[in-house]
């Protein structure tokens, strides 16, 4: 595991000078509100911008080791919004035209100038100590790898006096043929030269077979093509479009321009949204493997910013396959709950906080400390993950066909059950229940709400009136549910408040009614058993869920349940088993659901309401 020594030398913005952090991970994820330190720290590590930054920057494995900065590179979302909207032009010219941007550059930076005499010994002094790649201030200039591969050509071509007065035409026909100039920030205008190169590599490879007795295997070097590679990662990332599955190649031209298609229409990169545009633009580095061989950490800059989670999903992929595995360290700064809870197990989380006038600080997180945000973002995921179920799901909901009962978690089996046994319904297993509660009861029930979720469904006016439906959302009797119960009392259309007032008690049922549509607020009725657990001195801190109105005398025997807390000694689930739990429930005997009786003779007395 990679740990890596940032020290801050000379201070720069809120971080002080002599201060000194030490991160630890193969990929590690920084979070914090705005103005933290996040970005600054990324752009001391990197050497960014226009100010000079001095800082050390240590990165040990087994040993330590200065990393060089052109061996770091930073990401940033803001970097794809503007990559152009094509793939580069590509001839037999491509060579030459590279020449010339080289030629240019030598000539304004290296080469000697018979006019100055006082800057052409700076320029020795700078060519030989590798400086012309950063600019005056040290910032790496976006085609510093090209400049880099031109001085070793020059050095090894040309002797010490030669190097800086080379003539045009003698300094082009020195390049190697295979030499490209780059611009990091423009890397999408390289797809058109990447294939290129490869329609001439194979040619090449067929007149070699020509001259030999060995059959060209074109369906064996498509496999390594490099749009091949770009397909089967968008394969992968389940991205709609992709690139020709074949390209000829022409002299002096390929024969069609690469670009994107989906199915048969061809995408621009305008086409894109900008989450796709970040995650093709990392696909491409990845691709030219003479870039991304030289690095040895990235840094990501709220790269995600403009991610959903199935674009997140893909980032982590991305970042796994083409960096993480090639010994490539990470950091990445974030807002998005959804990429801390979509992280992979090994990723490790720092929370950096800025409240005095010394450095920020950077405390580690503990990935268990965002369970919680990690269940929520996946139960969102899994909801809108498969889209054709979703849409079914939602348009049920806009019309409405029945009673509905909506409750927190996915806690419906266990209501199924319990109305069937009070029911006095048996034989009940995992392929029936469904049917068997259809057959029998008089309204549907829709698990998987969480409480802000059943609070949106009371205060939506889009759901359908229909006058012989009820719709009744019940909120666990924990401090969340009991909280968010009680600002329904708040809702007004108008001056006028949308629910009529309270009505019930906490054994029977505590209950609002809509005062327009046939919409109930309800809060999960409490037995005398566990009555002085939900009393006003604990309302706000209990939890009693659905789980806990079992019998008490089963619930000791399930080894899937425990003692709440040492506040409150009745009985839930343990975590691990929320999902599974009910199917332990079908076969046990109907006095165990004695507590429920209260909750559906109030959901039959609104099912039965001739007043809404």
């Amino acid at each position: 595991m990679k740990k890596l020594k940032v020290e801050v030398i000379e201070e720069y913005k809120t971080y002080n000078a002599n201060t000194v952090y030490e991160l630890e991970g193969d990929l590690i994820i920084l979070s914090g509100v705005n103005g933290s330190g996040k970005s600054q720290l990324l752009k001391i590590i990197s050497k960014y911008g226009n100010e000079p930054i001095k800082r050390n920057i240590i990165q040990s494995n087994d040993g330590n080791q200065n990393i060089k900065l052109e061996e770091i590179v930073l990401l940033s979302f803001k970097d794809n919004i503007n990559i152009g909207n094509a793939f580069g032009s590509f001839s037999v010219d491509f060579h030459r035209n590279y020449a010339l941007k080289a030629w240019d550059f030598y000539s304004d930076n290296i080469k000697f100038r018979d006019t100055n005499h006082f800057q052409n010994p700076i320029k020795k002094k700078k060519f030989y100590n590798n400086e012309f790649i950063f600019d005056n201030n040290g910032i790496k200039n976006p085609s510093w790898r090209s400049i880099k591969v031109l001085m070793e050509n020059l050095k090894e071509k040309f002797q010490d006096d030669e190097i800086f007065n080379l003539e045009k035409e003698q300094f082009i026909q020195s390049l190697p043929l295979n030499f490209i100039w780059r611009n990091e920030n423009d890397i999408v205008s390289q797809v058109g030269n990447i294939f290129y190169m490869a329609c001439c590599k194979r040619v090449d490879e067929q007149l070699k077979c020509a001259k030999s007795t060995e059959i060209f295997d074109n369906s064996k070097w498509l496999k390594n093509a490099p749009w091949t590679q770009l397909n089967e990662l968008f394969s992968y990332l389940k991205f709609k479009y992709r690139f020709k599955e074949d390209y000829e190649f022409n002299t002096p031209y390929m024969e069609e321009t690469p670009v994107l298609r989906d199915g048969n229409e061809i995408r621009t990169l305008n086409d894109l949204s900008d989450g796709e545009k970040s995650i093709l633009k990392l696909a491409l580095l990845s691709l030219d493997e003479e870039i991304s061989n030289d690095f040895k950490l990235v840094l990501f800059d709220e790269y995600d910013a403009p991610l959903n989670p199935s674009l997140t999903e893909a980032f982590y992929y991305v970042i796994n396959k083409f960096y993480i595995e090639k010994g490539i360290q990470v950091i990445i700064t974030t807002h998005s709950p959804a990429t801390i809870s979509l992280a992979p197990a090994y990723a490790h989380f720092y929370e950096i906080f800025n409240e005095t006038k010394e450095s920020p600080k950077i405390i580690e997180v503990n990935q268990f400390d965002y369970l919680e945000i990690k269940e929520a973002n996946e139960a969102f995921y899994n909801k809108i993950k498969d889209q054709d179920s979703r849409i079914k799901e939602l348009e049920s909901l806009t019309k409405i066909s029945g009673n509905m009962l909506l409750v927190e978690d996915k806690y419906d089996q266990i209501y199924k059950i319990a109305y069937l046994k009070n029911k006095d319904i048996d034989d009940l297993t995992e392929d029936n229940l469904d049917e068997k509660f259809k057959q029998n009861a008089n309204f549907v029930i829709h698990g998987g709400y969480s409480t802000g979720g059943l609070y949106n469904v009371l205060n939506c006016m889009n759901i359908s009136r229909d006058i012989g439906s009820k719709i009744v959302c019940l909120f666990d009797f924990d401090g969340e549910g009991y909280k968010t119960f009680k600002k329904i009392g708040d809702l007004k259309k108008g001056d006028d408040k949308l629910f009529l007032s309270l009505e019930g008690n906490i054994r029977d049922g505590l209950y609002r009614k809509h005062c327009e549509i046939n919409k109930y607020a309800m809060i999960l009725p409490i037995p005398e058993r566990l009555e002085k657990y939900v009393s006003k001195k604990h309302s706000t801190f209990c939890f009693i869920e659905v789980e806990s109105l079992i019998s008490e005398e089963y619930l000791k025997e399930n080894s899937k349940a425990e003692i709440a807390s040492e506040l409150f000694n009745f009985y839930k689930m343990k975590d691990d088993h929320k999902k599974d739990f009910w199917k332990d429930l079908l076969s046990i005997d109907k006095k165990y659901f004695e507590d429920f009786r209260p909750l559906f003779n109030r959901l039959e007395m609104f099912i039965n309401d001739t007043n809404s």
